[in-house]
C-alpha cells in the first residue's frame, strides 16, 4: 500500500511539475463515489445469508474515495490521474480437513485503483459535458482472511487469501459526465465503466470469480 501511494504521489508530482514548467494549468481535487456493480460475478456467488458448504457470498462496496489531478491540454482536451480506494470482501463456507466439517472464512482487503484518462470537453454555457477514456491499474493490498473451524480454540488469521489470483491487474476505462462551477469549486459528476483484463480472486471450482465488468458513479470536487 505504501509503495502504491508513493507511485501515485510521484506520478501526480511529476505531472504537476511538467504542467508548471510548460505553463499548462493544473487542477487538484477529491473524488467520492459509489460502485454500482458487485466486485464478484453474481452468477458464481450465492445470495447473502446462504453459507452452504462450497458457497461464497459477497456484496457491493458501499463507497469509494480518493484524490485527482487534471491537466489542461490543447484542443479542449484534458488529462486526469486519480488515486481511488474502496474496501472489498467476501465470505466462504468450505469443507475443512478429513472430518467433513465446514470452515467459515470471512475475507477483507483494500482495493486501490489508479486510472489515467484523456477527457474531451464541450462548452455549453455554464456546463461542460465530456467523454473520457484511458487505462487503470488495480492493486489488492492488506488482505485479512480469518478461518473459523471445529478443532481450533481460536480463529486462525492470515495476511493472504487462498483465492488470490492476481494482486495487480490492468483495465480499460471509458466514461461520460459534465463539469460546472459552484462557488470556488468545480464539480464533476461522472459515470465510468472499467473492463479488467484478468481475475483478482478465483474460488475453488470457479465458485468465486472477480467481476471483469465494473461500473462506478463518481463526483469530483476540484479547487
Amino acid at each position: 500500500m505504501r509503495k502504491l501511494n508513493l507511485v501515485a504521489a510521484c506520478l501526480l508530482g511529476a505531472a504537476s511539475l511538467y504542467a508548471q514548467e510548460s505553463n499548462m494549468p493544473v487542477t487538484l481535487g477529491f473524488k467520492i463515489g459509489v460502485p454500482v456493480t458487485d466486485m464478484f460475478s453474481a452468477s458464481n456467488t450465492t445470495q447473502l445469508g446462504n453459507t452452504t458448504p462450497g458457497s461464497y457470498t459477497s456484496a457491493v462496496p458501499r463507497y469509494e474515495f480518493g484524490v485527482s489531478g487534471e491537466f489542461r491540454l490543447p484542443m479542449h482536451l484534458r488529462f486526469e490521474v486519480d488515486g481511488l480506494f474502496k474496501r472489498g470482501g467476501f465470505d466462504s463456507a468450505l469443507p475443512f480437513g478429513s472430518t467433513g466439517s465446514v470452515a467459515y472464512r470471512p475475507t477483507t482487503f483494500n482495493n486501490w485503483e489508479i486510472p489515467g484518462l484523456f477527457k474531451y470537453n464541450v462548452s455549453l454555457g455554464h456546463l461542460r459535458p465530456f467523454v473520457d477514456f484511458g487505462a487503470s491499474l488495480r492493486h489488492i493490498s492488506t488482505i485479512t482472511q480469518t478461518t473459523y473451524a471445529a478443532g481450533f480454540s481460536s480463529a486462525q488469521i492470515s495476511d493472504n487469501a487462498i483465492e488470490l489470483h492476481n494482486r495487480n491487474t490492468f483495465g480499460g476505462v471509458a466514461g461520460f459526465g459534465f463539469t460546472f462551477k459552484r462557488g470556488p469549486f468545480e464539480l464533476t459528476p461522472e459515470a465510468r465503466y472499467t473492463r479488467w483484463a484478468n481475475q483478482s480472486f478465483v474460488g475453488s471450482l470457479g465458485s468465486l470469480r472477480t467481476n471483469l465488468d465494473q461500473g462506478d458513479v463518481l463526483l469530483g470536487i476540484n479547487f
